[in-house]
């Protein structure tokens, strides 16, 4: 009966802690530094189909469904590079527009490797990670798989579908 008083309170004890979650850091999947993904890439009432390609270095766009179809967009920080049939042409990143889609996901996906705080809140099988660009706040949302689902910047009115 002494035995049965002491495990009693004991396996009370372990049946609450199995039911505890560890929290979401334990369970979210790592966001992928590289990548080659399908999108849609909506700014405002336009919208197109695009490759997204993330390298260690850059990061570029390809229109897929425009009349840019083709052309490679791509943003390293510093400079920004067109290319499209063989045809090159080289910008300084402050003589162009911040919404170009290649500055801007390079910029979300910066902010988000330089984030001291990585871990993302949970919202329906969704985990979703914030941070700001220099055209304002945005939410990036991965699925628990861990693909990427979309990322939202409302002040800029501009969307990204995976």
């Amino acid at each position: 009966m002494y035995i049965i008083k002491k495990i009693i309170p004991l396996l009370t004890v372990m049946l609450c802690l199995a039911g505890c979650n560890s929290g979401i850091a334990a369970t979210t999947p790592a966001l992928d530094t590289e990548f080659n993904l399908s999108a849609v890439y909506k700014a405002g009432d336009f919208s197109y189909s695009c490759n997204i390609v993330k390298s260690a270095e850059s990061l570029s766009v390809t229109p897929t469904s425009t009349n840019a179809a083709g052309m490679v967009i791509s943003f390293d920080g510093r400079e920004i590079t067109f290319n499209k049939d063989g045809m090159v042409k080289s910008f300084e990143r402050g003589t162009i527009d911040s919404t170009n889609p290649a500055v801007v996901l390079y910029e979300v996906f910066s902010n988000l490797e330089s984030a001291e705080n990585k871990v993302p809140s949970e919202k329906r099988e969704l985990f979703v990670y914030s941070g700001k660009t220099s055209l304002g706040n945005f939410t990036l949302s991965q699925n628990e798989d861990g693909t990427l689902n979309t990322i939202e910047i409302p002040d800029a009115d501009i969307s990204v579908i995976f």
